[in-house]
């Protein structure tokens, strides 16, 4: 599940979108619907969701209009990896792969523990094929050795996980060639750098329209028939976060736009929010500084079948938690998800230093030696007792942990079965760097039903509104896991069926 390019900020995205080849411009306030005609569909977040939806819509001959806040169409494609998942495709069956819908349904329910919402993932994971497909027949091409089971995270039980060589550009790149002669032809208008800031409603409290405000400060209402709420999650608005997820969100490195404006506005018209206990970090973030958030300047996640660790992982009492070299990210996120502040300490001394393969990202001897002193998450001392207090962990702890670890080391038998035990931590000068948990995606998000309307806590439909991708939730198509390609291609599929044949556009 991992995304390139992370850590940018607004004004340095608002400075790349402008001037990158990808991305199509603004289309301006004077673009703002006729008064006296509503929209067909407004969609409201030009991203993953939003633009697909706004394809079909507009090719069904729907008069549509996109709200988004950037200065450019494309939300967190620009950063994503773009992976897909999809069983049965044009591609599978090219490769001699048999794989069904049903299969891969069975596979996220038991990679998500039947914690996802299998009415979403059905949905999702039924149509999922011709979303792939769709994309491929239009342009878009994944790696030579595509598909294949999975990466790092758990794998499927067939080859259906795959992604192009730009990542989240190669989707955006098939996105625009499709809605350009929409827009061209104003089937479909953009009015980006624009915020969506509420949601109109009638007397029997039934959307009817968004109102917007742009960059100078003008405020507009459309009326529309039908609004769909694409706007992405709120992974980079931190108190949202804590709120929605009862964590900290310690990392800087998400979309900056990702701030939750669609959930609030789905909520300010008696809609719901769901899905925030299947929060699950990601593992091993060394963040700048401890401001929260703070920018993550690299990661220790290595993959232990490739990379196996050398040091030990404690918590804040000084104490082992997991087997250092299963080869799961899920759990190794698992087991940081039930320490204090999903914050551990990665343990290791001289030796280690000397001769283990980098892992402190590609980090070299005297970067990770430089990092001591210049940033808050590296610790360095001539004893184990110094180098807990020098790193904020309960001494006694630790020196009890590594005399336990150097006994399994010496004898093969390590408490939690670890097996890669290549040499004790006994040399001076002992290191210690802080990991902390980061995030890429936000995992609660507005209550929608199989038809994706938003609802209510009783579950009655808010008249005319629909909601479709992140602000859905990641803990819907994925629960607390991260499956691959679970977040890009339902994204894309729900913004397809929607625009393809969910949303009604003439009178009834």
């Amino acid at each position: 599940m991992a995304k390139s390019n992370r850590g940018i900020s607004k004004r340095t995205f608002l400075s790349a979108a402008a001037g990158g080849a990808v991305g199509l411009a603004a289309t301006g306030a004077a673009a703002a619907t006729p008064k006296a005609k509503p929209w067909d569909l407004i969609v409201v977040g030009g991203g993953t969701a939003g633009l697909p939806a706004a394809i079909f819509a507009g090719q069904r001959g729907a008069r549509v209009l996109v709200i988004e806040a950037a200065a450019q169409v494309g939300g967190t494609l620009f950063l994503s990896s773009g992976q897909m998942s999809a069983a049965g495709t044009k591609l599978q069956k090219s490769k001699g792969i048999t794989d069904t819908p049903q299969s891969h349904f069975d596979d996220v329910m038991r990679i998500s523990k039947n914690t996802a919402n299998p009415d979403i993932v059905r949905l999702a994971v039924f149509n999922a094929a011709d979303t792939f497909d769709w994309l491929t027949d239009n342009g878009f091409t994944v790696g030579k050795d595509h598909p294949v089971t999975g990466t790092t995270h758990e794998p499927y039980s067939a080859a259906r996980y795959a992604w192009g060589p730009q990542g989240g550009i190669s989707i955006l790149e098939v996105f625009e060639k499709l809605l350009k002669p929409l827009t061209d032809s104003a089937k479909v208008k953009l009015l980006t750098s624009t915020e969506a800031v509420e949601l109109l409603k009638d007397a029997s409290g039934a959307v009817t329209g968004v109102v917007t405000k742009d960059d100078a400060g003008m405020t507009a209402q459309h009326t529309a028939r039908n609004v769909l709420l694409t706007a992405g999650g709120y992974a980079s608005n931190s108190p949202m976060f804590a709120e929605l997820e009862g964590a900290k969100d310690y990392s800087d490195v998400s979309y900056p736009y990702s701030q939750g404006a669609g959930i609030k506005l789905g909520v300010s018209v008696g809609g719901y929010v769901r899905g925030g206990e299947h929060h699950l970090p990601l593992f091993g973030g060394v963040m700048r500084d401890t401001g929260i958030p703070s920018p993550m300047i690299v990661t220790v996640r290595p993959w232990p079948p490739d990379n196996p660790p050398w040091g030990i992982y404690v918590n804040v009492d000084g104490k082992r938690f997991m087997k250092e070299d299963v080869a799961s990210h899920d759990a190794h996120e698992q087991a940081l998800r039930a320490q204090p502040e999903e914050r551990c300490w990665v343990v290791f001394d001289s030796e280690i230093l000397d001769k283990a393969p980098p892992f402190v990202g590609r980090w070299t001897k005297q970067e990770v030696m430089e990092a001591v002193g210049n940033y808050e998450a590296f610790f360095r001392a001539d004893t184990i007792e110094g180098l807990a207090t020098a790193a904020g962990v309960d001494a006694a702890g630790l020196k009890a942990t590594v005399e336990s670890y150097n006994q399994g080391q010496k004898t093969g038998k390590d408490q939690f079965g670890r097996a890669h035990m290549p040499v004790p931590i006994l040399k001076a000068p002992f290191y210690a760097v802080r990991l902390q948990s980061w995030l890429l995606a936000s995992f609660a998000g507005l209550a929608v039903d199989k038809d994706l309307r938003v609802i209510r806590q009783d579950g009655t439909p808010v008249p005319n509104l629909y909601a479709a991708g992140e602000v859905i939730g990641a803990g819907q198509t994925m629960g607390r896991s991260y499956c691959g390609g679970m977040l890009v291609t339902p994204a894309i599929t729900f913004g397809r069926l929607l625009g393809q044949k969910m949303l009604k556009f003439k009178d009834a």
